[in-house]
């Protein structure tokens, strides 16, 4: 893993994410379906971005701050 930060619209996916699960605590699966419907992208380029987040800023601050606020077992 790097530690670049992510892009703008990368960040803004996962405060999605963050926010989502912190308005309605649903699991993971159910998470990226709601914010795939807010963000008008299908559930599949969700999870694709954020596995790319995962892979190229898994180690930058913002990433782990954000990552920090969802479950340990949501798979981002």
């Amino acid at each position: 893993m790097s530690s670049d930060n992510m892009d703008e619209k990368e960040s803004e996916l996962m405060h999605g994410m963050v926010n989502c699960y912190n308005t309605c605590h649903e699991d993971f699966e159910h998470t990226v379906h709601m914010v795939a419907a807010a963000r008008m992208l299908t559930e599949e380029k969700v999870k694709s971005v954020l596995k790319k987040i995962k892979a190229e800023s898994g180690n930058s601050k913002e990433y782990l701050s954000l990552r920090s606020k969802l479950p340990e077992d949501f798979p981002i």
